[in-house]
């Protein structure tokens, strides 16, 4: 259900994380990922999905629920190889309308990091994957 999930940073004065949130299917629990944030590194969410490959085995950086995989699987939305494209699989892409989130992202890592040099335009956030998570 759109407007269902969230997105947001939980943090503590030792490290960040980008946290996502959604119902699962059955509508009695969640499917969640947290992203640990590196320590040289900056995160941005700006109402949007940006956690992307998943790697549950890599415990330092990522943390989850344990159905994501299967119920992306049910669903049709991943398909068992490779790394669960978080965002891709769970998204429903900007709200309301393109560049919503995508403009406050960019906007966010080009005063930050303007060396990356990341494109401003982009064709659909949740198969272009513009901008890094962190």
């Amino acid at each position: 259900t759109e407007g269902s999930a969230e997105s947001l940073m939980v943090i503590d004065p030792h490290e960040g994380f980008i946290f996502h949130v959604l119902p699962d299917d059955t509508g009695r629990s969640a499917i969640w990922v947290a992203q640990r944030v590196p320590d040289d590194h900056v995160g941005v969410v700006a109402n949007a999905f940006a956690v992307r490959d998943v790697n549950l085995s890599d415990t330092r950086n990522f943390l989850g629920s344990g159905n994501m995989h299967a119920i992306a699987r049910k669903h049709g939305l991943w398909d068992g190889r490779g790394l669960l494209d978080f965002t891709a699989a769970f998204s429903d892409g900007e709200y309301l309308h393109k560049y919503y989130s995508g403009r406050r992202v960019w906007g966010a890592y080009r005063m930050l990091a303007p060396s990356a040099a990341l494109p401003a335009e982009y064709a659909e956030w949740r198969a272009s994957r513009p901008y890094p998570a962190t």
